[in-house]
């Protein structure tokens, strides 16, 4: 009887513990997960770069993930702090620490057997863990095939100026997503890298895709496709250009299934 009632007492504290949790989350790729294998009720604020779920949107944000501020995060009151790969200033993260709160820090996907294994991860550190196998599933479900090469040759630009564009090459989502798509990426080095206005003439894509952030900060798709870096490319004269949300385009998500139907569908309309 004695011990039944411990077991019975060792748990509910447990889950006590759990759902007394107030997380913050630093980083969209994280924000993304943590809702998706049903984790959001511990969450009590999110970075900026945290564009999805939509029902996150009215959590107080803390600051862009790479320029975190100790004393923002802390004025929530948190108990565990999640941060993606790239967060904020060592010093920043070793102050938050020195508090006493917890600080957990999480590799970026660039690569599906990487994702699953974040949620996995996550799963296991929330509590969550048979949401996050369902996720897995889900996901392994959803995801096509990937395409047999076709014609067609993209460049995913991230930023623009006036001097050239920086692309997105190998070991990023954008690759990952012409991979499954067949389309054929013209940029070859890996991670974010600068083109100039000769490069980019060279490659000579026959579309162009860009993040939301991108785009709209520039006043719009036409706006975009006027750039005097690209003037000399007819995917830019012609505009053939697909505007993809930020984080499903740039970041390793839950809505990857999403983000390949979206260029497959954009890559039919150009055939």
């Amino acid at each position: 009887m004695k011990l039944r009632l411990y077991l019975f007492i060792a748990l509910f504290s447990q889950s006590f513990t759990v759902h007394a949790e107030r997380v913050v989350i630093a980083g969209g790729t994280l924000t993304d997960i943590v809702f998706a294998i049903g984790a959001g009720d511990q969450v009590v604020a999110i970075d900026t770069s945290s564009t999805s779920p939509a029902r996150a949107q009215s959590l107080p944000k803390v600051g862009y993930y790479r320029d975190l501020a100790a004393e923002g995060v802390l004025s929530q009151s948190p108990t565990l702090v999640l941060t993606l790969e790239g967060s904020g200033r060592p010093e920043v993260l070793t102050q938050l620490r020195s508090t006493g709160v917890r600080v957990t820090h999480y590799p970026k996907p660039t690569q599906v057997k990487e994702l699953f294994a974040l949620i996995e991860r996550l799963g296991n550190d929330l509590n969550k863990q048979h949401n996050a196998r369902a996720l897995i599933r889900k996901l392994q479900q959803q995801l096509p095939d990937k395409a047999a090469p076709t014609h067609n040759k993209a460049m995913f630009i991230l930023s623009a100026s006036e001097r050239g564009v920086l692309v997105a090459g190998t070991d990023t989502v954008p690759d990952i997503l012409f991979g499954y798509t067949g389309i054929e990426n013209l940029a070859t080095e890996a991670g974010f890298k600068p083109y100039n206005i000769e490069s980019l003439v060279s490659a000579n894509p026959d579309f162009i895709v860009a993040p939301s952030h991108t785009v709209e900060s520039l006043g719009g798709a036409e706006k975009f496709c006027q750039l005097p870096a690209l003037a000399l490319l007819s995917a830019a004269q012609e505009c053939r250009l697909l505007v993809m949300d930020s984080l499903i385009s740039i970041g390793m998500t839950s809505r990857l299934p999403e983000a390949i139907a979206q260029l497959s569908a954009f890559q039919r309309e150009m055939l």
